[in-house]
């Protein structure tokens, strides 16, 4: 009798192991996704309150002489002295400090004499967060909402 030296694997032995690859991706890439589309959200709301942040910053830097401080006419007045990298939206991946309100996900607007502001969210749900319509603000999506600035959402 011939003694036969076994060298490789068999092809059985090579599609089981493809098999439980497969699987393995099969559960890791949703579950991927889903913490991509969270992660997105996250950071769209921890831009936010920095933005706010910094706004407040701007106007306690602007107090004047009679006690009567200002907000920033404009997001873009904040990116030089508030920001050594400036907030990029994760849905736009554009500047959240530009005026465009479709880059920023953001429409912002200060009151008569500077001395108020409104910033409120209008970045929409593209992610279909919590299977709520793909059309509606991020505000409409509970989980986002609590991870926003109430005022940013009302």
């Amino acid at each position: 009798m011939k003694n036969k030296k076994r060298r490789g694997f068999t092809l059985v032995e090579l599609l089981v192991v493809l098999l439980i690859l497969g699987v393995l991706v099969g559960l890791a890439v949703p579950r991927y996704m889903e913490s991509q589309k969270a992660a997105r959200a996250k950071t769209f709301a921890a831009n936010v309150r920095q933005i706010i942040s910094a706004l407040e910053a701007y106007r306690m830097d602007t107090i004047g002489k009679g006690g009567s401080a200002k907000y920033p006419g404009k997001l873009s007045d904040l990116k030089t002295k508030y920001f050594t990298q400036e907030p990029i939206n994760p849905y736009t991946g554009k500047s959240m400090l530009t005026d465009t309100e479709t880059d920023t996900g953001l429409k912002y607007t200060t009151g008569t004499g500077s001395l108020t502001y409104t910033l409120k969210v209008t970045q929409k749900n593209i992610d279909d967060l919590e299977n709520k319509a793909i059309t509606a603000s991020l505000c409409a999506v509970p989980s986002v909402k609590a991870m926003l600035p109430t005022e940013a959402c009302d």
